[in-house]
């Protein structure tokens, strides 16, 4: 299956369904999926277009989140309402029809490491003064979480692997803790990842695909983050007391 297409539908992406005991199905688009705003001047605001393809009125609520990430690549969000400007923020779609949402940044105009947000269109329930009467049936509420970024002053790619230790997997099977850290100013696709390790003996193995490397293959790693993956133990690499480990990451920008 394609990498990209994999990684866009992963961390580009996110639909989440809601089940909700309603009487009718409501559907919509939510576009662009990705967006960089300069932090000043005309590209500081954007616009995104919300399309209703059903045949009844949908509410929806759109807002902004921070973005940030853990020692283990898992994202944070928080509330960034003090960063953009929104207008409409909440609004109600007639059938069959399109709506244009602007965006505009209002955070700080100097920017030196990129800034990274998840911008939220969320449905919610909507039904036009009519009681709800077929009890029995679902209805879902879909939300589109896409991506924003704030474009740094100066744009620098530079990602690095910082250790490689020994450490179990979750089965208690051997694996290597690998830490690598975005040393740039801007996010980085790992798509196409491809890991070398060699340890003080001698031995080197070039490692790729996602049974190899699980997630840190087409991780997206934010400017300054360093994330730690823990990758299965790969054959043909020295073990035991005294042995150490160096590697380096290469992969499809």
């Amino acid at each position: 299956m394609n990498v990209r297409k994999n990684l866009m539908k992963r961390n580009v992406l996110l639909a989440i369904v809601l089940g909700v005991i309603l009487a009718s199905g409501y559907a919509y688009q939510f576009s662009p999926l990705e967006q960089t705003f300069q932090p000043s001047g005309a590209e500081s605001s954007k616009t995104y277009t919300i399309v209703n393809d059903s045949n009844d009125s949908i509410a929806i609520s759109i807002s902004a989140l921070t973005r940030d990430q853990d020692a283990q690549g898992n994202e944070i969000n928080t509330p960034a309402d003090a960063y953009f400007s929104i207008v409409p923020n909440k609004l109600v779609v007639p059938p069959q029809s399109s709506w244009v949402v602007r965006v505009q940044y209002r955070g700080p105009q100097t920017v030196t490491t990129e800034l990274a947000f998840r911008l939220k269109a969320e449905q919610i329930p909507y039904s036009q003064g009519r009681a709800s009467t077929d009890k029995g049936m679902f209805n879902f509420l879909y939300i589109y979480t896409t991506s924003l970024y704030v474009q740094p002053s100066r744009v620098v790619e530079s990602v690095a692997v910082r250790s490689v230790v020994p450490k179990a997997l979750e089965d208690g099977s051997p694996g290597l803790a690998v830490t690598v850290s975005n040393l740039g100013t801007v996010h980085q696709l790992l798509i196409a990842a491809t890991l070398e390790v060699r340890d003080n003996r001698g031995n080197s193995v070039v490692l790729e695909g996602q049974d190899a490397l699980g997630t840190l293959d087409g991780m997206n790693l934010l400017a300054r983050k360093s994330v730690t993956k823990t990758i299965p133990w790969p054959s043909g690499l020295s073990s035991g007391p005294g042995v150490t480990y160096q590697a380096t990451i290469k992969y499809t920008k």
